[in-house]
């Protein structure tokens, strides 16, 4: 991927994916029953969000859960200074507001598109009687609870420093955790990703992220390839993370 103005742009509206296709991708449903998943695709459906769209807010009632089928969402939180704080980031395939609807709680973060993004709305009132009976959806909550817990607060740390560049460079070890592969390069991101997508993960501007992550190409850290992105060098680029 170049990095001249043709990238500088908000992304175009990504291909609206089938309800069955986000279904069967996320870990916490594709392991129920057949019955349920028929019943999650019959009543559920696709939603669409815009660049920096709320997708609820902390507070809400939660009526439904949701899934991302393209696109990422950060989950985040107030801080006494009246900021928000990401406090999670979450790509295709993974599931949000889960446990605030299983529990009929209000949702106690706010869910906000950082990129264009379709996510998959599945009612409340359909979820519970489903959780109360799937002793495998049981399981992969309680499975899931500990890991997500532990990246919130790795991501809180890493997104809480103030030098822009730590910031970029925890947001792609964050991504690399659940999207990278390994390849003979390095670690390649299986996500495409545009320049406004890292700066608005990493709070910061556009122009700032192109000129951040040019010169780590230069440098010879990243390489990037038609919005994909690849880490070249993953010990320089955690001396970047540790300032």
């Amino acid at each position: 991927m170049s990095l001249d103005g043709s990238l500088t742009g908000v992304s175009t509206s990504p291909e609206r994916p089938s309800k069955a296709a986000v279904i069967n991708s996320c870990t916490l449903l594709n392991s129920l029953e057949e019955e349920a998943l028929r019943r999650l695709t019959e009543v559920s459906h696709m939603a669409y969000a815009e660049r920096g769209e709320p997708i609820w807010m902390a507070g809400a009632k939660a009526e439904f859960m949701a899934v991302v089928g393209v696109g990422f969402v950060k989950m985040t939180k107030s801080t006494p200074q009246g900021t928000e704080m990401a406090v999670e980031l979450l790509g295709p395939s993974q599931a949000f507001g889960l446990m605030a609807a299983i529990e009929g709680r209000d949702f106690p973060l706010t869910a906000i598109a950082v990129t264009n993004t379709w996510y998959l709305k599945l009612p409340t009132r359909e979820i519970q009687p489903i959780y109360a009976r799937s002793s495998l959806l049981k399981d992969q909550v309680i499975r899931h609870i500990g890991p997500r817990l532990r990246k919130a607060h790795d991501m809180m740390s890493r997104l809480g420093s103030g030098k822009v560049e730590e910031r970029i460079a925890a947001v792609l070890f964050i991504l690399a955790d659940s999207y990278g592969h390994e390849t003979s390069d390095g670690v390649e991101l299986d996500v495409p990703l545009t320049r406004a997508d890292i700066s608005e993960m990493a709070g910061t501007t556009t122009e700032t992220a192109i000129r951040v992550l040019s010169r780590w190409q230069k440098d010879g850290i990243v390489a990037t390839d038609r919005q994909m992105i690849t880490i070249l060098d993953q010990d320089a680029l955690s001396d970047v993370l540790l300032g």
